[in-house]
Order: structure tokens, then sequence, then C-alpha cells
């Protein structure tokens, strides 16, 4: 959590090597425990808020990459595979809406 608000100040203040620099390590702790919950789907709702954060994160990047919004992909479908609460759900698939619409930028 706090590597990601250190990220979050230094994108706002144009510190964008650092915040990416950030951003990309809270992800790896976070993918890391949302990885421990992967297939304990009784786990909910603790399991897709793990998943749906580090998706954020990954969308979060000031310069992401193909492999950055593969990662992301990979998160939100790791939680909605599970059976999150409604709220979460739909959390995640506005994760998976924000990056559909990176990917079609990309492609256009």
């Amino acid at each position: 959590m706090a590597l990601a608000d250190e990220a979050f100040y230094a994108k706002r203040k144009g510190g964008l090597e650092v915040a990416q620099s950030k951003y990309l390590e809270a992800f790896e702790f976070e993918k890391a425990a949302a990885m421990l919950l992967v297939n304990e789907y009784s786990q909910e709702p603790t399991r897709s808020v793990l998943f749906r954060s580090a998706a954020c994160l990954m969308l979060n990047l000031p310069y992401p990459t193909d492999d950055h919004f593969r990662q992301s992909e990979r998160m939100v479908a790791f939680g909605l595979s599970g059976n999150p609460p409604e709220e979460i759900a739909e959390e995640l698939r506005e994760a998976w809406r924000e990056l559909m619409s990176h990917l079609q930028q990309e492609a256009a």
C-alpha cells in the first residue's frame, strides 16, 4: 500500500520514472499475495480484492507496455474466475473495460 501511495504521488508531481518503478514494485507484492489465493475460492472477498488491486496498479503505470496490459488482463481474469461480491466484480469489469480501451487505442 505504501508503495502504491508513493507511486501515486510521484506520478502527480511529474516523477514518472519513479512512479513507474514504484507501481511495478507494488504490483509484484500484490500479485504475489493474490496468487497465494488463486485457487482459494472460499477466501472471498479478499481473493478478488487482491486481484483487482494488482490489475489496477498496472493500469496506473505512466509507461505501460503490452506485457503490462497482459499482466493486468490476467489479474482481472483470475479475480472474476472466483465468486467476487458484485461490487468487486463490477470494479474488475471496469478495469477490464479500461484495459480494452487502452488496447483498442494502441491497435488504431
